[in-house]
Parts: C-alpha cells; sequence; structure tokens
C-alpha cells in the first residue's frame, strides 16, 4: 500500500482569523462611505456596528499579538513597527492629497509629528487619518507587551476589569454628559477605557485555561450590550418614544448583537478545534489586504468624491484595489512571513 500524505481537517485558526479581520473592516469602511453617499444593497454592513467591528479587531490583535511574542519576544517591537508604518505613511501621504485638492486647512506641524509618531488622542485629539485612532492605541499596548508578559494572568485579568469598568462608565457618561466618541479623546483616556478587550485577546494566547478566559469575553460583550439597550430604551423612554425604540432601534441594536456573538463563536470554534487544519489561500488574502483597507479608505473615498460619481460598489471597489497594492507593495515584512512556519500577523 502507498504511503500518502495526511492533512488536517479543517481550516487553520489564522486564515479563519484573516477572514474575520477582513469581514470587520469592511465594516468600518463602508460604514464612513455611508456618511458620503448612499449605500443601497450595502447598507446592511453599517448596521452590524463599526464600534463592535473595531472591538473585534482588538480581540483579534491581542490574541494574535499574543501568540506572536510567546514565540519570538526578541525585536517584538521592531517587528511591529515594520509591520504597520509602511501603509501607515502611505495612508497619510494620501490624506495629505485630499486636504491639498480639497483645499483644506492643513493639520499644524505639531499634529503631524504627534500623528507619525502615534501620539494622537494622547497629546492631540484627533488622528489625520480618521481610523488611526484605535491603531494608536494598539501601538501604545504593543509597547506594553513585554511589560505585560512579566505580569501574572490574573494581574492582567484584574487590569482588564478595572478597564472594563471605565469603559462601561464612559459609556454611560456619553449619554449622560455627551462626552466625546472615542476617536476625539485625548490624554491616552483610549488606554484605560478600551484596552479591556485587546488585554482579553492576550490572556487567551498565554493562558492555560482558554475557555475560562472565553466566558469572560462573552460576559464583557453581553454586559456592553445590555448597557447599549438600557442607554438607548432609557433615552426613548425619558423622551416618550418608547414605541420608536421597537420601531426604528431594535433591529440596528440586534445587528450590532450578532456582530459581537459572530466574533465570540468563531473564537469558541477555535479553541475547540484547535489551531490546526488547512490554510486558505483565499481567506488569508482577504486578512491580508484588511488592514491597508482599514488605513487607506477614507483617503480613498475622499479622493473618489473629486470624481463626483456616486456608485458605492465602485468606491469600495477601488478601495479593495487599492488596499492589494499597497499591501504587495508596501506590506513587504507579511509577506515574508508567509512561509510553512509563518508567525501571526495581527491586524
Amino acid at each position: 500500500m502507498t504511503g500518502s500524505v495526511t492533512h488536517p481537517a479543517g481550516i487553520d485558526q489564522w486564515s479563519k482569523l484573516a477572514a474575520l479581520r477582513f469581514v470587520l473592516a469592511s465594516i468600518v469602511a463602508l460604514n464612513h462611505l455611508g456618511e458620503m453617499l448612499p449605500l443601497g444593497y450595502l447598507s446592511v454592513f453599517p448596521m452590524l456596528g463599526t464600534f463592535e467591528a473595531i472591538l473585534g479587531f482588538l480581540l483579534v490583535s491581542g490574541y494574535s499579538i499574543g501568540v506572536s511574542y510567546r514565540r519570538e519576544p526578541s525585536r517584538f517591537l521592531w517587528r511591529r513597527v515594520k509591520r504597520i508604518y509602511p501603509v501607515y505613511l502611505a495612508s497619510l501621504l494620501v490624506m495629505a492629497c485630499v486636504l491639498y485638492l480639497g483645499h483644506e486647512q492643513a493639520p499644524s506641524a505639531w499634529e503631524w509629528t504627534a500623528n507619525l509618531l502615534f501620539l494622537n488622542q494622547l497629546v492631540v485629539p484627533d488622528s489625520i487619518v480618521g481610523p488611526a485612532w484605535s491603531l494608536s492605541l494598539e501601538f501604545w499596548l504593543y509597547c506594553l507587551t513585554p511589560l505585560l508578559f512579566t505580569l501574572s494572568d490574573k494581574t492582567v485579568k484584574w487590569i482588564a476589569f478595572g478597564s472594563f469598568a471605565a469603559f462601561c462608565g464612559y459609556t454611560a457618561g456619553r449619554t449622560l454628559f455627551h462626552w466625546v466618541y472615542y476617536s476625539g479623546t485625548n490624554y491616552g483616556l483610549n488606554l484605560i477605557v478600551l484596552s479591556f478587550i485587546w488585554l482579553s485577546g492576550l490572556r487567551l494566547a498565554r493562558t492555560s485555561n482558554p475557555a475560562a478566559v472565553m466566558k469572560t469575553i462573552v460576559a464583557m460583550f453581553a454586559l456592553y450590550l445590555l448597557l447599549s439597550f438600557a442607554i438607548q430604551g432609557g433615552y426613548r423612554l425619558k423622551n416618550g418614544e418608547l414605541s420608536q425604540f421597537f420601531s426604528s432601534d431594535l433591529v440596528p441594536l440586534l445587528f450590532r448583537v450578532a456582530t459581537l456573538a459572530a466574533v465570540a463563536l468563531l473564537f469558541r470554534n477555535i479553541l475547540r478545534r484547535g489551531k490546526a487544519g488547512r490554510p486558505s489561500a483565499w481567506m488569508r488574502t482577504l486578512g491580508d489586504i484588511s488592514f491597508p483597507l482599514y488605513m487607506l479608505h477614507v483617503p480613498v473615498f475622499e479622493l473618489l468624491r473629486h470624481t463626483r460619481l456616486e456608485s458605492p460598489t465602485l468606491y469600495f471597489g477601488v478601495a479593495m484595489i487599492v488596499s492589494a497594492a499597497a499591501y504587495r507593495g508596501l506590506d513587504l515584512y507579511s509577506q515574508r512571513r508567509h512561509a510553512p512556519t509563518k508567525m501571526p500577523v495581527a491586524a
């Protein structure tokens, strides 16, 4: 009987996470596109929740970084810089073109410097490339990763719990006191109120009991969603519009529930089935362009507005093509990681 090569059943975890990153990036991109022109059949994507997509991104990032650092802690931060800076610099360059063509007031030299050094949301409240506010948060967490790995899982857990409590308080305060959205904060506030989900992903990568960590993540998602329901329902009740909660608000809220449920179920599937499996070329390709898509979609959409075209399919398609070109031309670090011993690449 001739020998045969046995292939692991199913798709490997990194392919699944790559596809998830692309879907989450698309939700964010199409939400921003919907602020520029009618989306038509694509309008279902923004209903899935931009912020929920960002939470999913941060969870994937924390998990990927945790696995990467455990395998190869040396030169960790330099590897992250090589991964994110080329595409990020390209997004800043395209945004500069947008500002020039639109005859808009350019950011000051201080604002450019702060954004280049990922100090946006720390010393300046605005990001020149809108979505970069969450990338800055990730970069701060990259810098803290070596320190976090010196702490026990229990300590990291309680730091995450403290962050989640601050997040719930800030979320309520945005309604009660009209505090700004996370993209407009300053003084590193996002590190306090949003690190909980990234830290939870990091815990998944390093704990000996990932099932318990997953239960904690699901509980955080559930409490956040219950808070969202309560805030919106309370607002409608206060204004005598409770019927509108059921006619206008309930379905979008349920779509947001579906997004976080899908993220949690995918991680649960990975934990149950293990990390082994076949790599999926098309899933990994989508994952490869997810970071360029996340960073470049706003400046690309703004450039396309000058053409006066109004096809959302065209806009998104061009953003996809530009993102693929940016990956091939700029993200050389990630391309080198596509070897059989490939390290995970975070979003």
